[in-house]
């Protein structure tokens, strides 16, 4: 390729010699898709994966034809809303669990995340009997 002249990759600033000169602005794959990631950060767009969980909860309840976005906390009774925080706790404490039990939906339940902190490794009986 004679007459080539190099350029500057606008990602990491590096001089290389183009394969496509009339067209090509990054030295290569890594950094065109770091360049167009970071557009797409500036631009707001989302990147793979990048819903918050509240956006899943809102569609799947949606697909459900359900309006009610809210559930209570299972300890105070407080309404939580897919918008703000809140936690699944465990049941049982963590450490009494098998490794099955553990990825089980069985021993989880909603929290918001003062009931959450405040039960820490307490089983729910102790934590409720300890709040009376």
């Amino acid at each position: 390729m004679s007459g080539v002249s190099e350029k500057t990759c606008l990602t990491c600033k590096q001089s290389y010699t183009p394969r496509q000169p009339s067209t090509q602005l990054y030295c290569g794959r890594s950094c065109k898709e770091k360049a167009r990631n970071l557009k797409l950060i500036d631009e707001g767009v989302p990147r793979k994966g990048g819903y918050s969980r509240s956006v899943y909860i809102r569609v799947w309840m949606k697909a459900r034809n359900e309006t009610d976005y809210t559930a209570p906390c299972t300890y105070c009774g407080r309404t939580l809303s897919v918008d703000e925080p809140f936690t699944l706790d465990h049941t049982v404490p963590r450490g009494e669990l098998s490794y099955d039990q553990v990825k089980s939906e069985e021993f989880l339940v909603l929290a918001c995340q003062e009931c959450n902190q405040a039960k820490g490794q307490l089983s729910v009986e102790e934590f409720t009997g300890e709040k009376q």
